[in-house]
């Protein structure tokens, strides 16, 4: 069951639309505790794969994320995503954008990115929404393989020309498989249960508004043999798309 409040999902659509994709964050709507994003005091890492760094007050946290970001980028370059330039990291205490508190954020052209910290969550999602559910450390490993999977978009050739749905779709996909079988299925009997999931179904408004419904859906569409990484590639190549208008 979809627990994201009828404000929060106005609020979402609106500032989705506004915004005319400038912003590719996860579309994850939480309380709205904060008033704005706050980076912890921190210091810097390098990462021993030098194209990742991690800006953090939590040293074990920052090689964790590390070795996340490291698998993410392996995963992605096998799904056809290459990552193309060096991405930087930042694991935060909050992050709010137009009223609406976010566990992750990649602004579109830039080189950075946002994570709030697992130590963080209890504070900042909401007790009834489905994150909730999931163990810190999974959802902030899930948080890194969806924010890059947007980051390295935008690092393909050409700039990132994907549409919002195969945006969320491919990274979705790469969070739904970061989290444990158990995790997935708390997705998947939220959205309804295990079924065959048509491209007609994974559209915008279904992202926008439901995004815990369009999570379950991507990957279970994802991890069908016929899609799987060969469904990116089509993706990004332009020669299919999860729009409406391509319907």
């Amino acid at each position: 069951m979809d627990t994201i409040s009828p404000r929060l999902k106005a609020s979402q659509l609106s500032w989705t639309r506004l915004f005319g994709y400038r912003y590719i964050v996860a579309a994850i709507t939480v309380c709205l505790f904060f008033a704005s994003a706050s980076r912890l005091s921190a210091e810097t890492l390098i990462c021993s794969n030098p194209m990742f760094s991690v800006v953090t007050s939590e040293p074990s946290l920052a090689k964790h994320t590390c070795t996340v970001a490291t698998a993410a980028a392996e995963r992605l370059a096998a799904c056809h995503i290459p990552q193309r330039d060096a991405i930087e990291l930042y694991i935060v205490d909050r992050i709010v954008h137009s009223d609406i508190s976010l566990l992750g954020i990649y602004k579109r052209g830039e080189k950075t990115l946002e994570v709030t910290s697992p130590a963080h969550f209890t504070t900042t999602l909401d007790p009834h929404h489905i994150y909730s559910l999931i163990p810190a450390h999974e959802l902030f490993d899930s948080m890194i393989y969806h924010e890059l999977t947007h980051a390295f978009l935008d690092q393909q050739p050409g700039g990132s020309i994907q549409y919002y749905a195969n945006h969320e779709y491919m990274a979705y996909s790469m969070q739904m498989e970061a989290l444990s079988p158990a995790s997935r299925q708390i997705f998947i009997d939220a959205a309804g249960g295990d079924s065959e999931i048509s491209n007609e179904q994974l559209n915008e408004f279904v992202a926008l508004a439901k995004p815990p419904t369009f999570a379950a859906w991507s990957w279970q569409h994802f991890a069908e043999p016929q899609h799987g990484c060969d469904f990116f590639e089509k993706l990004i190549t332009g020669e299919t798309s999860l729009e409406l208008s391509d319907f």
